[in-house]
């Protein structure tokens, strides 16, 4: 690629990105106002409660542990491979501890494409033998 052609993306891609910033704080304010709305309606819901009730991941498995439907409470990737696991009432930390490695790193392996990093194929195969999660699941898989 040319230096030009370079220098070209990057302006396009620093236009996008601040784009980007503009939508994010325009998105996050009017979460504030939603979530003032929601108090001054019921003035028993406080921030965490509300973050607990809206969650991008929707576990439809019926007696959970307490500790699986927090952190399904909680997750902010709407992960089909994240759900599977859910609903076999594990989490992310306890598939860590499981798996003899860290949190972080199992939380990565369920991000998407441009924010994960690949799930080796064994694990992966553990997981659909243990947990039903198909291989198809996993965005990227390393070999």
């Amino acid at each position: 690629m040319r230096p030009d052609a370079i220098l070209a993306e990057i302006a396009r891609a620093r236009t996008a990105l601040a784009g980007l910033e503009a939508d994010t704080k325009r998105l996050t304010e009017y979460i504030g106002t939603l979530e003032l709305a929601a108090k001054l309606a019921d003035p028993s819901l406080t921030p965490t409660r509300i973050n607990r009730i809206v969650s991008t991941m929707n576990v439809q498995a019926p007696n959970l542990s307490s500790d699986t439907k927090r952190a399904a409470g909680r997750a902010r990737r709407a992960s089909e491979a994240q759900r599977l696991l859910y609903e076999k009432d594990m989490t992310l930390a306890k598939l860590a501890k499981k798996l003899k490695v860290g949190r972080p790193l199992v939380s990565k392996w369920f991000g998407t494409s441009e924010e994960n990093r690949p799930i080796p194929r064994a694990i992966a195969e553990r997981l659909r033998a243990e947990y039903d999660i198909p291989l198809t699941a996993w965005s990227r898989i390393a070999e």
